[in-house]
């Protein structure tokens, strides 16, 4: 029912008010917008922009004339925001073409934490599908000091996975099986359909596919291998997911050759990826030339391009987004930096929605 009005004291305006007759709470119009609680409501879609362009946090705090604290929060806030978005976007929708995998490697907090971004593309329409992050053991030629050191951090933090790469493919791929159809073999439509999966000779793929048939035996998986030394022209069957690379390493400064803008937290390279996602897959066009789709239109997603103003229209609830489980831990901001110890905070609603 209706209580009121409540005027903004920075510009005036007024906005309804209304009190739950279940529970008694009070609300507004401005509630359920994705930039309530924020004194500048400008800063999500800008910074949204800003962090697929290349600056770092501080560069584009500059821009804006916030501190790079007030960036990397409010970021954190776009990427939580993109994952709900992308799943609401594509909840339910089938997949109807191979996927492309591959692992775009990077590090955090310095060069001794490596870690690989497990991306998904469809391998039509460009569409990156889904995400997810395993921790990697630094390799490599080091100096005699850079292997004494890495033997001492492993002592003290304990040594990555040697399987967090298998881990992660099958915790990218598990979700989209229920919306992933077969697809017929092109070159003997007789033969029974398989889900196609294109990926290098990385062998962490296999066994996740081995894990994967276990899980579903009833789903017949196709893979087919390209190996990593192939050059990445269009015509390699790779190339989706070798220009989702591309991008994010040149629209990223985090993710750049020898960069002082590299990422202190994992946590935060999640948070951007996601903004990323949403980026490619609903605003950038997927030539630059023939401007004519997005990777969304040519998955039949979507009908029309998007901008930033229409992605944060309206605030996302994560009890109504049914988020596969890697990106509910980014959500909660419950990926954590090893050397940082303690000193890291998960996310928690201030409102229980």
């Amino acid at each position: 029912m209706r209580d009121g009005l409540y005027r903004r004291p920075s510009d005036g305006r007024r906005f309804q008010r209304f009190r739950c007759r279940h529970c008694a709470r009070r609300f507004s119009t401005r509630t359920f917008a994705a930039d309530y609680w924020l004194r500048r409501r400008d800063l999500l879609p800008r910074l949204a922009q800003l962090a697929t362009e290349g600056p770092g946090l501080r560069q584009m705090g500059r821009l804006l004339a916030v501190t790079h604290a007030t960036v990397g929060g409010q970021l954190a806030r776009a990427g939580r925001h993109c994952l709900l978005y992308h799943q609401e976007m594509t909840a339910g929708r089938p997949i109807r073409e191979p996927l492309v995998i591959d692992g775009f490697e990077t590090f955090e907090y310095s060069q001794f934490f490596p870690f690989h971004l497990n991306l998904a593309v469809g391998a039509a329409s460009w569409f990156l599908y889904a995400f997810t992050d395993s921790p990697l053991r630094r390799k490599g030629t080091m100096t005699p000091a850079q292997k004494r050191r890495r033997t001492i951090l492993e002592s003290t933090l304990g040594r990555p996975d040697p399987k967090a790469v298998e881990a992660g493919v099958v915790a990218l791929l598990r979700p989209l099986l229920p919306r992933w159809g077969d697809a017929p073999n092109d070159r003997d439509p007789s033969a029974t359909p398989g889900l196609v999966l294109h990926s290098d000779d990385h062998p962490a793929y296999r066994r996740a596919l081995r894990r994967l048939r276990a899980e579903v035996p009833t789903r017949t998986f196709r893979h087919q291998v390209t190996p990593s030394t192939t050059r990445r022209t269009t015509r390699n069957p790779l190339f989706p997911v070798n220009l989702a690379d591309l991008l994010l390493r040149h629209g990223q400064a985090s993710h750049r050759r020898e960069t002082i803008a590299f990422s202190k937290r994992r946590q935060g390279a999640l948070e951007r990826l996601a903004i990323f996602t949403v980026w490619r897959n609903v605003i950038k066009r997927r030539r630059e030339k023939r401007r004519d789709q997005t990777t969304a239109m040519a998955a039949a997603i979507l009908d029309r391009p998007l901008r930033w103003p229409e992605v944060f229209g309206a605030r996302k609830f994560p009890r109504r987004s049914l988020l596969p489980s890697p990106w509910w831990t980014y959500y909660w901001r419950r990926v954590k930096t090893l050397p940082l110890g303690d000193r890291q905070t998960e996310h928690r609603l201030r409102r229980a929605f």
